[in-house]
């Protein structure tokens, strides 16, 4: 009884660790944690952001006291270097507009030593990593844009390329269906 158990047991487990890989693999969505004001404004103030993103930050801090502005946070490695990106996602008043708020890109210069700037595009932190990295080496990124003034999201995610710092908005978009009906 026991050497059956033995032999079975080992090819169970594995046939679980398979399909727990294989469900977890992609699409991925990120997952955006709270980040503080003040670790908000130094990463703004310290890493080569366009200064109109950061004094929008700085100046929604500091107007709208009982309801300030918020920074969210989400890592992926998107160029396969072992280290992740940083996602940062800002919102609230004069943090969004028609095409949503803002999205942050950093990535680390192994070179400098420092997270460097990337890129920056209207958003929302709705966002999935479809595939690994593709033959030309883009990762193909889903974020499901939305109206930052009415805060609506749209039904369909939009689909970009991302290469070393490089996000380039396609013409493609793409639906999934969400357990959580689509919020």
């Amino acid at each position: 009884m026991f050497d059956k158990l033995n032999i079975f047991l080992p090819s169970i487990l594995a046939m679980f660790a398979i399909t727990v890989a294989a469900e977890s693999k992609y699409p991925v969505k990120l997952k955006f944690e709270q980040m503080s004001t003040r670790d908000v404004s130094m990463l703004l103030n310290n890493h080569n952001v366009p200064q109109i993103i950061a004094s929008s930050w700085e100046a929604a801090s500091k107007t709208y006291l009982s309801k300030p502005p918020t920074g969210k946070t989400a890592k992926y490695d998107l160029n396969g270097d072992d280290i992740e990106e940083i996602f940062v996602y800002l919102s609230g008043q004069n943090m969004c507009g028609t095409g949503g708020c803002h999205l942050i890109i950093f990535q680390y210069s192994t070179e400098n030593q420092m997270l460097e700037y990337k890129t920056a595009r209207s958003s929302s932190d709705d966002i999935l990593i479809l595939n690994n990295l593709s033959s030309d080496g883009y990762h193909d990124i889903a974020i499901r844009l939305m109206d930052g003034t009415s805060m609506s999201k749209a039904q369909a995610y939009t689909v970009y390329k991302w290469k070393n710092g490089d996000l380039k908005q396609t013409d493609k978009t793409t639906l999934f269906q969400r357990p959580d009906n689509g919020n």
